[in-house]
């Protein structure tokens, strides 16, 4: 592991490079983020003009700070670059600890202007000088929420009690606004997401997709790995790298430019070149890495791998609480290809006969109930007991909608206890999406807060099922010589 890297997420103290008292400044930011998240070790705003910034000491320089400085945050304006790379190289020269630096600031290579490009160009030589990584620039920055870092200036919304909650999900973004999107929807979660690691990479003048994949393969804390990609030089390694990791740790991508007119606004956005998405998807396919859609698929598929045991194979039981989300599921279900129903045995047929109400359908089609909304709490918790059991189901979606006379409370509490018990879901991801909206907020929060993941929709159920089979089948199925061919 990269000993340099791992200063960018556990950095004995951090220097901010443009630090600001004024709310509108993205220097601002980044001071407050630190302090909330609760950085454990010494920050050193880098003011000329400011004695104290939020209670902490400034200095007028980087090169003035007695202290250990491994990360320094750079977000002053782009012009001012070569003045702070010289003042950089006199610290190194004197104390030679920096090993990381995040530039947050813009208007760098990414402009494809002689100005940007030189100013890259000094930022990029004096690191390399002195063997200091280099995130961005052009980036939001990075955070680690076990080792309580925030480099970002953007308001993640995450709770001050969900901060330093230990997630399996690390995250590498291209797109510092989508980074900063993913982070707010996360934190929008009936129980907010706390990724382990979250970082934006800009333009990549240094650190980039390979450096941090290799780094989360290694981190012991990092159980999936999840990308926004528009584009990258070297699609071969890029894909090396990913088939090597994927057989230990899933990876999910949402990989953007897939039109033409996508390629070269991702070219224009960061300076990548988007490639032959036609490549990459079947390079994807081939090496059991999973593509995603949209933002909204990308958290539902990183939560699933994160929180829910991977299935042992593709047949799927679909428990309703009502025909009509029940066949709207049936739908998206057939359309994956990769799902089957299983066909369950006469017992366990027997058992939701006696189980559930009178009207309820029981495998009509195999692989498929509708227990009705005449269902109550046990007739939901003993229906999905029943299923589970049953040695030919792998994973079951289970959709309820809670009308006004079912107790969500006690319904979720239920279901905790079911999938709390030993043995009962052990080795079968159970699906929940609790139909609809706010009104049923509070049952999903206090699943989520138990670690059990719900959905939206009976279609997020689905397509997060689909996902996780495919990863299975390529585990299954992957040859142990090593010798796959990497699309040219």
């Amino acid at each position: 592991m990269d000993k340099n890297l791992h200063a960018l997420f556990a950095p004995e103290n951090i220097a901010i490079v443009g630090a600001s008292s004024n709310p509108q400044k993205a220097g601002y930011t980044i001071l407050e983020n630190l302090k909330n998240i609760g950085y454990p070790k010494k920050i050193f705003p880098i003011n000329k003009f400011e004695k104290r910034l939020s209670g902490i000491p400034c200095f007028e320089k980087l090169s003035q700070i007695p202290d250990t400085v491994e990360l320094v945050v750079l977000i002053t304006p782009s012009e001012m670059i070569f003045e702070v790379m010289e003042d950089l190289s006199k610290r190194m020269e004197d104390k030679g600890d920096v090993k990381v630096i995040v530039c947050a600031a813009a208007n760098y290579g990414e402009t494809k202007t002689e100005q940007g490009i030189a100013r890259q160009n000094c930022l990029v030589d004096t690191a390399k000088k002195y063997n200091i990584r280099l995130v961005g620039p052009n980036c939001i920055g990075v955070i680690d929420n076990i080792n309580r870092v925030d480099t970002t200036f953007v308001e993640t919304l995450l709770p001050k009690q969900s901060r330093g909650k230990k997630g399996g999900i690390s995250f590498i973004s291209q797109s510092g606004a989508v980074a900063a999107s993913i982070l707010m929807m996360g934190a929008s979660q009936p129980a907010p997401i706390s990724m382990n690691k979250f970082i934006s990479i800009g333009n990549m003048a240094d650190v980039d997709f390979i450096d941090l994949l290799e780094y989360f393969e290694q981190d012991i804390d990092t159980h999936v790995i999840g990308l926004y990609l528009e584009g990258y030089q070297e699609g071969k390694k890029l894909m090396e790298t990913m088939a090597r990791i994927t057989r230990k740790k899933p990876i999910v991508v949402l990989k953007v430019g897939r039109s033409e007119i996508g390629a070269k606004a991702a070219n224009s956005h960061t300076g990548s070149l988007a490639g032959s998405d036609a490549v990459y998807d079947g390079a994807f396919r081939q090496f059991g890495v999973i593509r995603v859609e949209t933002i909204e698929e990308l958290l539902d598929t990183l939560q699933a791998f994160d929180q829910c045991v991977l299935p042992k194979g593709n047949r799927i039981f679909i428990l309703s609480q009502a025909g009509g989300p029940g066949i709207y599921c049936t739908d998206s279900f057939v359309a994956q290809k990769n799902l089957e129903f299983p066909k369950v045995c006469s017992k366990t047929k027997e058992l939701l006969a006696e189980c559930l109400p009178d009207m309820a359908n029981i495998c009509s089609p195999e692989g498929y109930a509708d227990i009705t909304a005449a269902a109550n709490v046990k007739h939901h918790i003993e229906s999905l007991r029943i299923v589970l059991e049953d040695t030919s189901v792998d994973g079951v979606i289970f959709i309820t909608v809670v009308p006004t006379f079912l107790p969500q409370k006690e319904l979720a509490e239920e279901l905790v206890k079911l999938l709390k018990e030993k043995n009962v879901s052990k080795d079968k991801p159970v699906y929940i999406c609790i139909m609809a909206g706010n009104y049923v907020w509070q049952a999903r929060e206090i699943l989520e807060k138990n670690g059990i993941r719900t959905y939206d929709t009976p279609v997020d159920c689905v397509k997060a099922a689909s996902h996780m089979v495919t990863y299975h089948q390529f585990l299954q199925s992957r040859g142990e010589d090593g010798n796959e061919q990497i699309f040219e």
